[in-house]
């Protein structure tokens, strides 16, 4: 079974003088990766990194190399990350998904380390490496998929976001530390920052579309969103904390924006995650793969806080009990052979 991937905790300030101090370092500190270089001798290399949150970030100035993740790489991990590269001075280039790009100064990419990936960067570059944990950055996995191993200007909310990151590594290693709940805020600031920054990148600007378009291209936002929330809504079904406010936070839009988007779907967001929630626990209850457990452990792997409630909320979805749904459909349902699991949810919000 892959191995998960811990990230090195501690803040540090590293200079090496050889490529095999520098490769111990990044693999120490961030991911396992294959290295080479066209030249011998000694290395530069200076880093400063640190933790907030479940992401890292690091400043490095380097001398000229290749990093390269390999499908190996990647299957010897089970921690999926998002990795953003600015280019701080010196030119870099990066590869992903057929992609590929220069980086200049002021430029920056993203890309999935869940994926191969290599970047090659010329003499003295210096770059941040901000890596966040993928469950934490969920509204990044499209904007990655389609903009992965391409240059983005880094401007707006980039720059924000860059910057914050900056002043907070210099506090870092200097010994000024966040305290935890500081560390959780900027973390979700700055994603919420790439996001926008992300979602910029992505959009043609509305100067160059006619009226037309542009509410195609709203449509088509509103869909990629939605698509969004739905997977991060069946990932994490099991989380009783799952709310209307977390699903705005992971959208960066407002309560008001999210019910809107819910809106046009005919139902509110707590309807809509009790939808999913009744359907996984109908689903688990007829297979064979969770008869072994009970009723109630299936309920609370749900998010379902109390026995009573669910077993009152899936008799009024399917109108019977969750034992008399068990009884009549033991032996394993196909997901597409439950016709009743496809009928929308009426709660309200």
């Amino acid at each position: 079974m892959p191995a998960a991937q811990h990230l090195q905790q501690t803040p540090a300030r590293l200079t090496t003088v050889t490529f095999e101090q520098w490769r111990e370092a990044i693999d120490t500190s961030f991911l396992p990766l294959d290295y080479s270089r066209q030249t011998r001798g000694g290395f530069h290399c200076h880093v400063s990194y640190a933790r907030f949150g479940a992401s890292a970030v690091a400043d490095m100035d380097v001398d000229a190399h290749r990093v390269t993740r390999e499908s190996r790489h990647v299957a010897a991990s089970d921690a999926g990350f998002f990795k953003i590269f600015w280019q701080l001075s010196g030119q870099s280039r990066v590869a992903q998904r057929g992609n590929e790009a220069s980086l200049e100064p002021g430029m920056w990419s993203i890309y999935d380390t869940a994926q191969p990936y290599s970047i090659e960067m010329a003499d003295r570059c210096r770059v941040l490496v901000l890596l966040v944990p993928q469950e934490r950055a969920f509204g990044w996995r499209q904007a990655a998929t389609s903009l992965g191993g391409r240059a983005l200007r880094g401007e707006g909310a980039a720059r924000i976001a860059l910057s914050a990151l900056g002043a907070m590594l210099h506090d870092t290693c200097g010994g000024h530390l966040l305290d935890h709940q500081g560390q959780i805020v900027l973390q979700d600031s700055v994603v919420s920052l790439m996001e926008t920054a992300l979602q910029g990148a992505g959009t043609p600007p509305p100067a160059a579309l006619g009226d037309g378009a542009n509410a195609a291209v709203a449509r088509h936002l509103g869909e990629a969103r939605m698509s969004r929330l739905a997977e991060f809504i069946d990932a994490h079904l099991h989380d009783p904390e799952l709310s209307a406010q977390r699903l705005a936070a992971v959208l960066n839009v407002s309560r008001r924006t999210l019910y809107n988007l819910f809106r046009e779907s005919g139902q509110t967001p707590h309807a809509y995650i009790l939808s999913r929630r009744l359907r996984q626990a109908a689903l688990r209850l007829a297979g064979s793969g969770d008869a072994g457990r009970s009723i109630t452990e299936i309920a609370f792997a749900l998010g379902f806080g109390d026995a009573a409630h669910f077993s009152r909320v899936f008799h009024e979805r399917f109108g019977m009990s969750p034992t008399q749904w068990r009884q009549q459909n033991a032996g394993g349902w196909g997901e597409g052979g439950m016709g009743g699991l496809t009928a929308t949810a009426t709660a309200t919000d």
